[in-house]
């Protein structure tokens, strides 16, 4: 699909009646597209694991950011690319905080600025919520030129949201998220997807984490634990290692996610097991 580009307010009116922006969950449809933006790193889109539609990530730290998401149990909708648009009571708010309101180059139509991710989420009271998170990285709110612009830009942000009644609004930045969670979680990824028949039977889940429990040692490599597992149960390896991951996508297997680096060839980390038949932790 080609980029689309705004030149004139009929533009903008015209990618809004088209559903740009709108709807939830499955239906949700970004207002921005990888096409739509100069990349900003390695764009992407992406097929949803927690929301059956693709993803449109403009940098991989938003990809890093969409598989935190996705792994958290709290939340049940992402919407990113999320238009703030600039409406007449949006442009007062801009002016009464003295803040210039963003044009699209070269053009006097009012720029349609956008949330990075709109999230909707179920609290520990089992309440819903709604907040917004701008992804950027260290160096680019580090870096003294264009700065002043910026901070004006987060300022009307929140206040365009905190006029839509939503108040939960922060930046997430690369080292808030840690590289070794970002990392394991690119790795688990895979296990969100559907698993093939064998592998999706209960029977051979439990036999698996018996057996992983039984054989996980610091003493060996996470792939010889892995292995040994597999041949115990006449699994292929490769079969075994996407169990592994599905296991602990689904929280069947636990470990310090945010501080212990997975590899195969790393030792075994500490590991937990959920007993998938009365729920209760097991050592």
């Amino acid at each position: 699909m080609r980029a689309r580009r705004v030149k004139t307010q009929a533009d903008v009116d015209r990618y809004i009646a088209e559903g740009f922006g709108a709807g939830e969950g499955n239906a949700y449809k970004p207002w921005l597209r990888v096409q739509d933006v100069p990349s900003r790193g390695r764009s992407r889109k992406v097929a949803g694991t927690k929301v059956n539609r693709i993803h449109q990530v403009l940098s991989d730290l938003e990809y890093q950011y969409l598989t935190v998401l996705e792994f958290s149990e709290q939340i049940i909708d992402i919407r990113e690319q999320y238009p703030l648009f600039p409406t007449p009571e949006a442009q007062q708010i801009a002016a009464q905080l003295g803040i210039a309101y963003p044009r699209y180059p070269g053009t006097a139509v009012p720029y349609v600025m956008t949330t990075d991710f709109l999230i909707t989420g179920i609290d520990a009271a089992g309440q819903q919520y709604t907040a917004a998170k701008t992804l950027k990285y260290d160096k680019e709110l580090l870096e003294p030129k264009g700065l002043q612009r910026r901070l004006e830009k987060f300022e009307l942000e929140q206040a365009l949201l905190t006029a839509k009644g939503i108040t939960n609004w922060g930046i997430v930045t690369d080292s808030m998220l840690g590289r070794t969670l970002t990392r394991n979680l690119e790795w688990l990824r895979q296990g969100s997807m559907p698993l093939q028949r064998h592998l999706a039977q209960h029977d051979v889940q439990l036999h698996f984490l018996d057996h992983l429990a039984y054989f996980a040692s610091a003493e060996r490599t996470l792939a010889s634990v892995i292995r040994t597992v597999a041949n115990a149960i006449r699994l292929p390896y490769s079969d075994a290692v996407t169990l592994f991951k599905h296991l602990v996508w689904q929280k069947a297997i636990m470990f310090d996610i945010r501080s212990v680096e997975l590899q195969l060839v790393k030792a075994c980390p500490s590991l937990r097991f959920i007993n998938q038949s009365s729920g209760r932790k097991a050592a």
